[in-house]
């Protein structure tokens, strides 16, 4: 007796945390894109009666681990269009993580079956997707960690979707990135700054924050419609299935979030001169300016 699989891999999304390097392992919002459809509404008001309306993107299945699927259903037509590609948002509606949006060229159906018919598989991990998720305003942090929570602001007020570097006055040593989210604010985490003993008194270190965003002002968003809007969408190449990929090919610093996106630049305003006391988290009430 021989069974036919309903559905085959098109894409495995693991997030990872920016910290600490391992799976979320929380629940996150990860979907792929689709265009806004028109929904019942209720009387009076802007929102449809159906929840999974209220999104703009198909959620992918998942098991809660920090892991999500799209799959191919097989029950429909096995060829799949040239050049396919799926765009992956990235939320968390807890602001533990800041969310990310990231264009993903698939393998249709068609390609993979291909590939099995002619004996060779095309990997699994040609086919999985593992960005880094960065800290938000929720995000919890262990005790004794150096970190500096701030807000970027441009001539018009909060500046979304921002990126910080934290570098040591001293020599330019880079400590800490951080991702702004769409209200501007940031909490970013420093790694070792030169101290050694976080248990007894340490003068603060003098670091330079630089802000990075778009050189033109991103389009509004309207929270009833879509929060995520403005937010940039990052270009991920595909992954070749030979030879299969090592780490190194799925740990770049695009998957990362290190690399910029399209059109960002740093601000020219200069950076900011910022004392962090080790083992303490500032919060820094002055917000950090940008110039395109």
């Amino acid at each position: 007796m021989t069974t036919a699989p309903l559905h085959r891999l098109a894409l495995g999304v693991e997030t990872l945390d920016a910290v600490t390097g391992r799976v979320t392992g929380t629940a996150l919002r990860v979907g792929r894109e689709r265009p806004r459809r028109p929904g019942r509404q209720r009387s009076g008001g802007r929102r449809p009666l159906d929840p999974l309306l209220q999104r703009a993107d198909a959620p992918l299945e998942s098991n809660g681990s920090g892991r999500h699927l799209l799959l191919h259903d097989l029950r429909r037509a096995s060829a799949g269009p040239a050049g396919e590609s799926a765009v992956v948002r990235i939320d968390d509606p807890w602001r533990r993580y800041v969310p990310r949006r990231l264009t993903v060229p698939l393998w249709t159906l068609a390609e993979v079956e291909a590939a099995e018919a002619a004996g060779r598989h095309i990997p699994v991990r040609s086919r999985l997707l593992r960005p880094w998720l960065w800290p938000g305003s929720a995000y919890l942090l262990p005790s004794g960690a150096t970190g500096l929570r701030g807000v970027v602001h441009a001539a018009d007020g909060a500046l979304p979707w921002a990126r910080v570097e934290a570098r040591l006055d001293a020599n330019g040593a880079l400590v800490g990135r951080a991702h702004g989210d769409e209200r501007g604010e940031f909490l970013l985490v420093a790694t070792y700054l030169g101290v050694r003993d976080l248990n007894t008194a340490s003068p603060r270190i003098a670091v330079r924050i630089s802000v990075f965003g778009p050189g033109s002002a991103p389009e509004p968003a309207d929270p009833e419609q879509d929060p995520l809007a403005g937010l940039s969408v990052e270009q991920v190449p595909r992954t070749p299935d030979r030879p299969p990929p090592l780490d190194a090919a799925l740990d770049t610093p695009l998957m990362r979030g290190e690399s910029l996106p399209q059109g960002y630049r740093q601000s020219t305003a200069g950076s900011v001169l910022v004392r962090l006391p080790p083992g303490r988290v500032l919060s820094e009430p002055v917000p950090f300016p940008f110039s395109p």
